[in-house]
């Protein structure tokens, strides 16, 4: 098992970069992730035994942005689609089951496991669009394809779910006076969390053009 991190930095500034250089694009996705967060929070508040209508809304709602986002990515870069290229939004709710429950259960076990296959998979939705994959595949692909830079991968997924779950953590121990500040604090949090979710979407598929594509190379990108 190798330790390689030296990708880390790279790859969260060449994602940023991307992010700025399809501002326009970026900013209707991430203004529509923010809308759905809060969405998510108000339907939640108030109307909690529809909590499997919310929760169903709100991912549906992520998979169509997630799969915007990286397909803008892949075609900023030039990369040859397949030509029948779709969001797929069913295949990657099936790379996203699949990798919740895997990641899920490995974090119950100590945490570092739940890490580990959390860096190993972390290119299958670009992998599975890019390259026309099935579920099984894609997720394959990823696997060989992090094997050397996996730390890499670990350190930049884990700062992206930070920055996504720590403004979510933090609603439960801040006490809200009124109506106000509540729909304050929701529009808030949203916007530093959805941040850190778009970020990691974004970095997934420029850690595959770093070494998951196969007509890229590492140094095209980082020279």
């Amino acid at each position: 098992m190798e330790f390689n991190a030296r990708l880390a930095a790279p790859v969260a500034r060449d994602t940023l970069a991307k992010i700025r250089s399809d501002a326009a694009t970026f900013t209707i996705i991430y203004g529509i992730s923010v809308v759905a967060g809060v969405g998510y929070d108000v339907g939640l508040t108030r109307y909690p035994d529809a909590f499997v209508g919310v929760q169903f809304a709100f991912m549906a709602a992520n998979l169509v942005l997630q799969a915007w986002a990286t397909l803008t990515i892949l075609r900023m870069a030039g990369v040859e689609l397949p030509q029948q290229t779709s969001l797929r939004i069913a295949s990657v709710f099936g790379v996203g089951l699949l990798f919740g429950l895997g990641v899920g259960l490995g974090l119950l076990l100590l945490i570092l496991p739940g890490i580990y296959l959390a860096a190993r998979w972390y290119l299958a939705v670009p992998t599975l669009l890019a390259e026309d994959m099935g579920v099984s595949e894609a997720l394959s692909a990823s696997w060989d394809r992090t094997e050397q830079y996996w730390l890499s991968c670990a350190i930049v997924a884990v700062l992206a779910f930070l920055w996504q779950i720590l403004p979510i953590a933090a609603g439960s121990l801040i006490s809200l006076p009124n109506d106000d500040a509540l729909w304050s604090w929701m529009l808030f949090s949203n916007a530093l969390s959805q941040a850190g979710w778009l970020f990691g979407v974004a970095a997934a598929t420029t850690f595959y053009l770093a070494f998951g594509n196969r007509l890229s190379k590492t140094a095209e990108i980082f020279g």
